[in-house]
């Protein structure tokens, strides 16, 4: 992937090859994670729907689906199993190498911060 994906200003503006994000990312306060492969496969485990949507229930639910970097600030989560809920594609937010976080509202606050805890 020869895609970039970029941080808010507010988070420093650092610049992050696609090829870098692979990886598990986890929020050790609520366990929540998200494990990006290298094949273009997400897997989403303990994140609440509110947290990745901005709505919905707060009960953490897994669910995977196909990733994919943007030229912007965020990388695309596609989920393909959500167990009957409405989703839709989510925005997880690039703030460094190693650290992402969950926004639905980009005018609104982030609703879980995930730390790089394994590299693929």
């Amino acid at each position: 992937m020869a895609v970039f994906a970029t941080a808010c200003a507010s988070s420093g503006a650092v610049t992050i090859d696609a090829d870098e994000l692979p990886g598990t990312y986890r929020n050790d306060k609520t366990g929540g994670e998200i494990l990006l492969d290298v094949n273009g496969r997400f897997s989403a485990t303990g994140i609440s729907q509110s947290d990745a949507t901005g709505r919905g229930g707060v009960v953490p639910i897994d669910f995977g689906g196909t990733w994919s970097a943007t030229p912007s600030k965020f990388v695309y989560l596609e989920p393909d199993d959500t167990g009957g809920r409405d989703m839709g594609d989510i925005q997880l937010w690039t703030a460094s190498a190693g650290k992402m976080f969950l926004r639905p509202d980009v005018d609104g606050p982030i609703t879980l911060k995930l730390v790089r805890v394994t590299n693929p």
